[in-house]
């Protein structure tokens, strides 16, 4: 009998920030995000996706960016600093242009995975490391949809 998976999705994730008030800004002008509610002294942020999900930026002093190093990434076995959230977006040159403008790390070229869609990694001004993922245009019949 196979078992029913007791997770359903991801409802929200949680960003170590250190200015929780610059962060929301950033968010809201680079990636069109949508502060939820003015930012309170002291506490985080609620910065909405366009599928109405949630990111929580949380102040974190000292910083502590999301990211890790695996082996498991790179085809050859190097270690690769690592993306703990990968992004979905509809206008991946929009975002990339975007984020070159806002002068944060980003990859220099998105690449184009075939079936995988167009890929690209880049970190907010915290550090915390990112990817955003396209899906590919289906093509059938001489016509894209």
């Amino acid at each position: 009998m196979e078992k029913k998976a007791l997770l359903k999705r991801i409802e929200c994730a949680y960003l170590p920030v250190t200015d929780v008030t610059a962060s929301a800004a950033w968010y809201e002008q680079v990636l069109g995000l949508t502060l939820r509610a003015p930012v309170e002294p002291g506490k985080g942020a609620i910065m909405i996706l366009g599928s109405g999900q949630w990111l929580f930026l949380l102040p974190s002093p000292g910083g502590h960016p999301l990211h890790f190093m695996t082996t498991g990434w790179a085809e050859d076995g190097s270690p690769f600093e690592m993306f703990p959230i990968c992004f979905e977006t509809d206008d991946i040159q929009a975002l990339e242009a975007s984020l070159r403008e806002s002068g944060v790390w980003i990859e220099p070229e998105m690449r184009d995975e075939g079936g995988c869609g167009l890929q690209l990694n880049f970190k907010d001004p915290d550090g915390n490391k990112f990817q955003a993922w396209q899906q590919p245009v289906a093509v059938e019949a001489g016509v894209s949809s």
